[in-house]
């Protein structure tokens, strides 16, 4: 008999496996991100009843390999479905791209329980009405921390000053701000104002359930949003393929209060 995995788990990607069969991602509380085959989950809708859509939580159980190869879908019970966050699109398309973040920032087999309760704090913000596209932004922040490229928003890189001007230069591959003061003429940086700066400092330094309540102005909200779009980007070497859908559609789309 093959061992079993049990634990709890979001669907955060699928895609079908040959004639009848489905690939399915997970991030598991007990073993981070995982994958698994879901036998016959294209020929039956009664297999799994719904049960491997994008965001669901569940309790997985998986059949390991016994020796290499991938692990089968043994069951899945459905814990919360987050049907409304597929029926609407602003909310299903930030998920997406929260859910393709978190595939490419984690290796299979290395949990963080830490991780598992952000993307549960993050789902269930989105099931209670928080705008999509500010939840959004306070995931990625908060990802960039847990996953160890938490952007240095304390003090120049130079003088080591906390920030006093209405705007720094943020040096992407160096992880942190240099102040006007201490910018040479022409130098190459991404400009972002004080309070943008002091917003994501915010968020970097609270809890997903906390940040409900800020405050952040409209203009100061799409510098944070793009500045931390830049990081991602930049850190992953790549641009997620949410992030192209994202891009496309005019900020009108989302609603930020």
């Amino acid at each position: 008999m093959p061992e079993i995995f049990k634990s709890p788990a979001f669907v955060i990607a699928g895609r079908d496996l040959g004639e009848s069969d489905r690939l399915i991602t997970f991030y598991t509380m007990d073993r981070g991100k995982t994958r698994g085959i879901a036998k016959g989950a294209k020929k039956s809708k009664h297999r799994f009843v719904n049960a491997l859509e994008p965001f669901t939580l569940l309790n997985l159980s998986l059949a390991l390999p016994r020796t290499t190869g991938l692990s089968r879908i043994d069951s899945a019970e459905t814990l919360d479905s987050f049907s409304s966050l597929r029926g609407k699109i602003d909310y299903y398309i930030m998920a997406s791209l929260c859910c393709e973040l978190v595939d490419l920032w984690t290796r299979e087999g290395d949990p963080q329980r830490d991780l598992f309760e952000l993307l549960r704090s993050y789902f269930r913000s989105l099931k209670e009405g928080l705008p999509a596209r500010k939840a959004t932004l306070f995931f990625e922040t908060l990802l960039l921390s847990l996953v160890g490229y938490a952007p240095n928003l304390d003090s120049c890189l130079r003088c080591k000053r906390p920030p006093k001007d209405d705007h720094v230069a943020f040096k992407i591959h160096a992880g942190g701000f240099i102040c006007k003061k201490c910018q040479k003429k022409g130098e190459d940086a991404h400009r972002i104002t004080l309070g943008a700066l002091k917003s994501l400092k915010y968020i970097q330094n609270r809890k997903f359930n906390n940040l409900h309540r800020l405050s952040i102005t409209d203009a100061a909200f799409e510098e944070a949003w793009s500045f931390i779009h830049d990081l991602h980007c930049h850190y992953l070497q790549r641009v997620p393929a949410s992030y192209k859908v994202v891009d496309t559609i005019t900020s009108k789309t989302y609603s930020k209060k």
